[in-house]
């Protein structure tokens, strides 16, 4: 199941991000009435259909895996968790419809009048990612529930979705699949200019889309910090079991440590690492009188995978390289900046570092994941079912399990063939005339 997510992620992540990418380079492009411009936002709507048309195939592996190897998590939860995949259903509905009148239409439909019909696409695009993760942010934290023959039995089953923990989840994944997307695309630009070496025009336009880009980045990346920060504050309330292993906290205590490098043994124990008096009360509540929950307070049998803080640690490594290499390029865009130092934004070392900033923001995404995931262990509905009881399935899937990660493994490399070919028959990028 991790596998598929895992391929499954990246799908649902430029599924979600790229009808957004394609508004902003659409709008600059009706701005500053510059047809390469639309041209280059007309070429990623067709990615974009490519990229629904694998997220579809990919969300129907996971819809069979749901059904054949984790029916005792449906039966438990159904009643709660139907309701999020039944809005996840219109919202794409939506989504798919539109981008199909947005693509044809290029041309036909000119002007604003053609960027309105992108909205729907966006907003159902949106839709279907806050609608899956209402149902995950359910399963993190599902509160009180009243269980009758091993059933979740509720009379507000909208109430048990829309919670703190779903706002915090749902706005801190989509902000970061907003991001992830800018910056696969910004590194897609880089890639263009560095192998193509396009002139003139085309050359000027590449360059006004890269900028852009680059600050719509800046703008999530704040809205990223700010909602991860309070997302962590309230997870040590709603999920101290999590927030322990993911701080590296033993015991319970108040004044406690920021540990940087630290690790858990074993038996709890936290070894290595650089501590910072205080300061991990401090980013918990505003105050060192703040009370940290210990590892040490949860039976040994209910702790979560214990390496979710190296994962963290790698992840927040990983931001902070996106960060400076993303910075680096944007303060070299300045004017009072000598004009030999300023060249060095398209050199080849930065277009080197804006080309990684895609994978390593995707490689951020799954790490995410994989931290709410594995910090849930040993239970699938946090506190009420466990892992073990919610996989109905024989033992013996793990004998054909690996038919589900080849069948992604596939997906992802026809998606990436059918994405080179389209972009190589497109050809070069010239100016139309009847798409302004």
């Amino acid at each position: 199941m991790a596998d598929s997510l895992g391929f499954h992620i990246i799908f649902a992540m430029l599924g979600v991000g790229l009808p957004l990418v394609i508004l902003i380079i659409e709008h600059l492009g009706l701005r500053r009435k510059d047809p390469i411009i639309l041209e280059h936002a007309r070429r990623l709507s067709i990615a974009a259909i490519i990229l629904v048309v694998a997220g579809v195939a990919s969300g129907t592996i996971i819809s069979l895996q749901m059904a054949l190897v984790w029916g005792n998590l449906i039966k438990f939860g159904g009643s709660i968790m139907g309701l999020a995949f039944g809005w996840e259903g219109y919202a794409f509905m939506i989504e798919s419809v539109f981008l199909a009148f947005y693509v044809t239409t290029w041309g036909k439909i000119k002007g604003w009048r053609h960027w309105l019909i992108g909205l729907p696409v966006a907003l159902g695009a949106l839709g279907s990612a806050l609608a899956i993760t209402l149902g995950n942010a359910w399963m993190q934290n599902p509160g009180m529930l009243d269980v009758v023959n091993d059933k979740v039995v509720s009379t507000n089953p909208l109430g048990a979705l829309l919670t703190e923990t779903a706002f915090f989840m749902t706005s801190h994944s989509v902000v970061g699949y907003y991001l992830a997307t800018i910056l696969c695309v910004l590194g897609v630009y880089a890639f263009y200019l560095w192998r193509y070496k396009p002139s003139g025009k085309d050359q000027s336009a590449t360059h006004t889309i890269m900028l852009r880009l680059v600050i719509a980045s800046f703008v999530f990346m704040a809205a990223e910090a700010m909602l991860g920060h309070f997302q962590t504050q309230y997870l040590a309330v709603s999920q101290p079991r999590k927030f322990a292993a993911l701080e590296t906290v033993q015991t319970t205590t108040r004044d406690a440590p920021y540990i940087v490098g630290g690790h858990f043994t074993a038996d709890g124990q936290v070894e290595g690492g650089v501590r910072i008096p205080g300061l991990l009360s401090i980013l918990t509540d505003w105050t060192t009188s703040t009370k940290v929950t210990g590892l040490t307070s949860f039976p040994k049998s209910d702790w979560p995978m214990l390496f979710i803080n190296l994962l963290f640690e790698i992840k927040m490594m990983l931001v902070s390289l996106v960060a400076a290499i993303t910075l680096v390029f944007a303060l070299l865009h300045i004017k009072k900046i000598k004009e030999r130092i300023r060249r060095w934004r398209y050199s080849k070392p930065l277009l080197l570092g804006l080309m990684i900033t895609g994978p390593l923001t995707v490689i951020i995404v799954e790490l995410g994941w994989m931290i709410a995931e594995f910090g849930r262990q040993p239970f699938a509905v946090n506190g009420y079912l466990r892992t073990s009881d919610a996989f109905s399935a024989s033992q013996a899937v793990t004998d054909w399990g690996y038919l589900f990660p080849l069948s992604y493994v596939v997906l992802f490399v026809a998606t990436g063939v059918a994405l080179r070919l389209l972009f190589k028959r497109q050809g070069k990028v010239r100016a139309s005339k009847d798409l302004v």
